[in-house]
């Protein structure tokens, strides 16, 4: 499977890069990439204009279709990847975590979306998509119906796996690797939680031993 990071956002909201601002201290994009690292053989970046991401080491590949949003990310990482499904994420997520990515990796096997839909709302930069979703997007991107959740819940002719609260909470209870970050609040929420989750840490270690 390839990790496809979606790093095609305007970051309006924002009002700056928001995958290179620190959480923790460390990029988003940075603390992604080192999570895709362990998990992904190929990574890939979907990006808007070559260069944003140069240094890190690995392909930036430009949307085939530009000014698309997330679909015609999604249908670029799918044309580009070496293999079939690809994860699919955000670069606005600072909380991904190995054992989230599994439980949707685990389920790629014997369908072509896998999304979390957690009480009704899906997560769609949080999912896998097979190559089969390729002629599908691209009718949608044709018709100009742009929208990745309303792709999700229309398409016919592909299996879907919606992932529910009850089997994502065994493992993120507290669902934050569905945590992104559009707004400075979030940026500012984002941090409050990771250092939460640092000062954590401990009393986490010496309760396993």
């Amino acid at each position: 499977m390839t990790g496809v990071i979606l790093t095609g956002g305007k970051s309006s909201r924002m009002g700056q890069e928001k995958a290179l601002m620190p959480v923790g201290g460390v990029p988003v994009f940075r603390r992604i990439l080192d999570l895709f690292e362990k998990l992904f053989d190929e990574v890939l970046i979907v990006t808007d204009r070559e260069g944003r991401f140069a240094g890190y080491g690995y392909p930036e590949v430009v949307d085939l279709i530009p000014d698309r949003g997330p679909l015609g990310g999604v249908y670029t990482g799918l044309h580009y990847a070496g293999s079939s499904p690809i994860f699919a994420v955000s670069c606005d997520l600072p909380f991904v975590h190995v054992s989230a990515v599994e439980l949707i990796m685990k389920e790629a096997v014997t369908h072509d979306i896998v999304v979390p839909d957690i009480d009704g709302r899906l997560h769609p930069l949080h999912a896998t998509y097979s190559r089969r979703c390729m002629p599908y997007l691209l009718e949608r991107i044709g018709n100009n119906r742009l929208n990745i959740t309303g792709f999700i819940n229309e398409v016919q002719g592909l299996s879907i796996k919606r992932v529910s609260a009850g089997e994502w909470v065994k493992e993120d209870p507290e669902f934050r690797s569905l945590f992104n970050m559009n707004t400075i609040d979030d940026w500012n929420k984002a941090n409050e939680l990771a250092e939460a989750g640092r000062r954590d840490k401990p009393c986490a270690q010496s309760k396993r031993h």
